[in-house]
């Protein structure tokens, strides 16, 4: 099952970050730190890392002994090295700021509200393709069989249409944002969000089909 990123927070920005269950066991938050530094510029000793409200202070750790998860947001605290209070911008500047703050609020709306459903959707449908496809459930009537696999599939499928159109939705929401001809780091924005979702959505359709191969091995 391919994980959902973690998601860095970092004042306005927002960074994913693919690990797995098993990197987050061997992941320590000193190496952690160091992805930090590489994606946003903030030094590792100026840096403050907070998870579901605490802050992470032993750098010898893993990920996985703070609770982090594939798909966990985690809030970075601190200041790009070399940056720069009141430095004024252009007007063009601005609207492009604008735009890009734009772009994260459609991202982050996104991530908060679809990354645990994503993550439920994928764990339930592997579930289910495991149980119905080894036989686990051998031996149970046949009518009570089909009601247990009638409620799952409804489950799963109520799920997927619901991930599916909102994140459609958004995709249309940020296709619909026109950036201006010499504003190259908001469209850079917009398509890593739209890749974003375009690669949850390739997850939940990628799980959906394993969910169709394993009905059609049910009813052989």
């Amino acid at each position: 099952m391919a994980a959902v990123p973690l998601v860095l927070q970092w004042g306005r920005e927002r960074y994913m970050i693919k690990y797995d269950y098993d990197d987050l066991h061997d992941t320590t938050l000193g190496q952690f730190k160091e992805v930090c530094r590489e994606v946003t510029g903030v030094p590792t000793n100026g840096m403050k890392l907070i998870f579901s409200g605490a802050t992470m202070k032993d750098d010898a750790s893993p990920l996985a002994y703070y609770g982090v998860y594939p798909g966990a947001s985690l809030k970075l605290i601190g200041r790009k090295e070399g940056a720069e209070k009141g430095v004024p911008v252009t007007e063009e500047e601005r609207e492009e700021n604008a735009i890009i703050h734009k772009i994260d609020d459609l991202s982050n709306e996104a991530t908060d509200l679809l990354s645990s459903r994503i993550e439920a959707y994928l764990a339930d449908a592997q579930i289910y393709i495991q149980q119905y496809s080894s036989g686990a459930l051998d031996g149970i009537s046949d009518q009570t069989l089909e009601e247990i696999k009638s409620k799952d599939r409804k489950n799963l499928h109520d799920s997927y249409l619901f991930v599916n159109e909102t994140l459609m939705q958004y995709l249309l929401k940020l296709d619909g944002i026109v950036c201006p001809p010499n504003a190259d780091k908001a469209r850079q924005r917009r398509r890593q969000a739209v890749r974003l979702l375009q690669s949850w959505m390739d997850q939940m359709d990628r799980k959906r089909e394993g969910v169709k191969q394993a009905e059609k091995t049910i009813s052989q």
